[in-house]
């Protein structure tokens, strides 16, 4: 499996500016996924309601930060064929609402 990243992840980072270290972080956990695989790399759930596409949601330790998963980043990815495709990057408190995310993943689906 190899990873891709959608081209919008860019703006995540730089929404995501005030935080220590949200790149490294994204990148210690692709690191953690290509290890051991999406059944065995913690807090990672499918996300319902977007038909034939499985969207899964994993919880990312922030680094540089005293803080746990629950308080961390959030990352939004899709399996296709042999990609994880990265849509979204966030943390808890940066969309408003779930509606408001699940918007922004439909919209990114969209442009692949």
């Amino acid at each position: 499996m190899e990873i891709w990243r959608h081209d919008d992840i860019e703006k995540d980072f730089k929404k995501l500016s005030r935080f220590s270290a949200p790149q490294e972080s994204l990148e210690a956990w692709e690191r953690l996924l290509l290890l051991k695989g999406i059944h065995e790399t913690p807090a990672i759930d499918q996300i319902p309601g977007f038909g034939e596409n499985k969207i899964y949601k994993g919880r990312v330790v922030p680094l540089k930060e005293n803080v746990g998963k629950s308080k961390g980043y959030r990352v939004i990815f899709q399996i296709a064929g042999e990609y994880y495709k990265i849509l979204v990057f966030s943390r808890h408190g940066i969309y408003k609402t779930e509606q408001e995310l699940r918007a922004i993943i439909r919209m990114r689906l969209k442009e692949l």
